[in-house]
């Protein structure tokens, strides 16, 4: 036998015993092989420049024990299984035992076997332990069809107001001056459940130590329009609660339609790759969603319904519909009953357009037309908005912006600032059994700048208005506008970690002109795992 035969026939059992992927490679089906081949240019992705293609081709047309893949490929370089190393070696020494084998080879390849016993049987030991550890990690695996992850975050901030700022619905003032510095936290901890591969039952637990920032605090609190500019992860309690049971599924390759007892309109319509997430992005939720598209009365709680995304043929154009009931659970409720088609509700419909183009695709474009019916507390709204993104290599424009046509109903109905958001006491009466008509709009912009002093940072900052309301009150709301302001560089410590600095401001504070400017400053820090 010719010293190359051997040497390959060894160098192959050497490296089957090595290749941790030779054991978690499946077995090639029955029928997978082509033909045996007669020429190593049958092997179309062989070449000559390969560095084992002489002892291919040597065992290919000298010993005829080689064979190929269907298409004719011999694919060198991927993992060989156990299996497969035992078919090739068993019809090589086939060969070798009934046509070429003399004693002399017979006496080399035992010589080889013994001379390298001791290494082969180190190797079998280390596929043995790898196989022993393989089967531990399955027996004691979290699960085959779930995925944990967890996302962390711990702020620290402090802020304050120049002159005063007023609630409008309580009447207190709070007056200028700085507030007490706060820590705030949340976590989110997410099963991701497949049992098909392309369906998903997401489970959320949330818990938080009751936080708030300097917005969250002031004024109205988590109510008011003030909220608006209030952290999104603010105010979060320390009880662990249930933030979202939501199922969805494929019927078609095309079609995704979900449905839970628990879940956010937010998580199906309004994203955008710069203004979505508290985590990573933005922290307050006026940056985050658009008010009027995604009234916080549904939004912040969330609520059980239904959703559908359709996007024909993988292409441009995708098509969303969702349906959120916030009070689902009870059978009645306030103002109007609860249940699941009682107020609050909203039902949205998206249609986007979204494409990559450019060098590599390192630029993209995506616009969101949007609709929303919804009854908020009294307040019934018929909203059509827009959501624009576009990324031009690193740097990144965005904006949204809705128009509003609302109706104030229903015995003692009031509004404040917030409009669609919440009906507070005192600041707006209807006549009894009498309804109103207004509008509301809303905007913001913003402009980003990726991968600053590190790949995977983000420089942001936006300016909107969160309720631009055509309805005047003699109470002093909505003599001036409120415009919102926000700041941060996301900067990632690790793949794991991130610390974002936050800048954040308001003007005109609940659409007041007497209320003065309020301030406030955070560090971020993000975990994900």
């Amino acid at each position: 036998m010719e010293k190359s035969l051997t040497t390959v026939m060894v160098g192959a059992i050497h490296l089957a015993l090595l290749s941790p992927a030779a054991v978690a490679e499946p077995q090639m089906s029955a029928g997978a092989s082509m033909g045996q081949v007669t020429s190593v240019s049958q092997l179309s992705d062989v070449r000559p420049t390969d560095w084992a293609y002489q002892a291919l081709a040597s065992l290919v047309e000298k010993y005829g024990c080689i064979a190929g893949y269907p298409d004719g490929t011999f694919r060198g370089n991927r993992a060989l299984t156990r299996f497969e190393m035992a078919a090739a070696l068993n019809a090589c020494l086939d060969v070798v035992s009934d046509r070429f084998a003399t004693k002399e080879d017979l006496a080399t390849l035992q010589r080889l076997s013994e001379e390298f016993a001791a290494e082969l049987a180190t190797l079998r030991g280390r596929v043995d332990n790898l196989e022993a550890r393989t089967a531990t990690l399955e027996a004691t695996q979290f699960s085959t069809t779930t995925k944990l992850s967890v996302d962390a975050v711990m702020a620290f901030q402090a802020g304050g107001n120049t002159r005063q700022v007023v609630d409008p619905v309580s009447g207190n003032t709070f007056t200028g001056g700085s507030y007490n510095p706060t820590v705030i936290s949340k976590v989110e901890i997410n099963l991701n459940t497949s049992f098909r591969g392309t369906d998903l039952l997401t489970t959320t637990l949330e818990v938080g130590n009751n936080g708030l920032d300097t917005f969250g605090a002031t004024g109205i609190g988590t109510n008011g329009l003030i909220a608006g500019g209030a952290a999104d992860y603010s105010g979060v309690g320390a009880n662990v609660e249930l933030s979202r049971l939501f199922y969805s599924f494929k019927p078609t390759k095309d079609l995704t339609i979900g449905v839970g007892p628990q879940f956010y309109p937010s998580d199906i319509v309004d994203t955008n790759s710069y203004a979505n997430d508290s985590f990573t992005d933005f922290s307050s939720n006026f940056f985050i969603n658009n008010p009027l598209i995604v009234p916080y009365a549904v939004n912040d709680p969330g609520g059980a319904g239904v959703s559908i995304e359709w996007n024909p043929g993988g292409g441009f154009f995708t098509l969303r519909g969702v349906y959120v009931a916030a009070e689902a659970g009870a059978p009645t409720g306030i103002p109007t009953g609860g249940g699941l088609f009682g107020d609050p509700y909203q039902g949205t419909v998206e249609l986007e357009f979204a494409r990559a183009f450019g060098a590599n695709e390192r630029n993209n474009f995506a616009v969101r037309l949007q609709y929303t019916n919804s009854s908020t507390l009294n307040i019934s709204q018929n909203a059509g908005g827009v959501n624009v993104e576009l990324t031009l290599g690193k740097f990144g424009l965005f904006g949204r912006y809705a128009y509003s046509d609302m109706k104030l109903y229903g015995d003692g109905a009031t509004i404040n600032g917030l409009g669609p958001f919440t009906v507070d006491p005192g600041v707006f009466v209807l006549p009894a059994g009498g309804q109103v008509n207004t509008t509301a709009q809303t905007w913001m912009a913003g402009l980003a700048y990726r991968d600053l002093l590190a790949e995977g940072s983000l420089l942001a900052a936006a300016v909107g208005q969160p309720f631009i309301n055509s309805l005047a009150s003699a109470s002093g709301i909505n003599d001036a506008t409120q415009t919102n302001y926000e700041l941060f560089f996301r900067y990632p410590l690790s793949d794991n970690i991130t610390i974002t600095p936050v800048f954040m401001a308001i003007t005109n504070a609940n659409n007041s002109a007497t209320n003065s400017p309020i301030f406030q400053g955070l560090i971020r820090t993000t975990f994900s795992f």
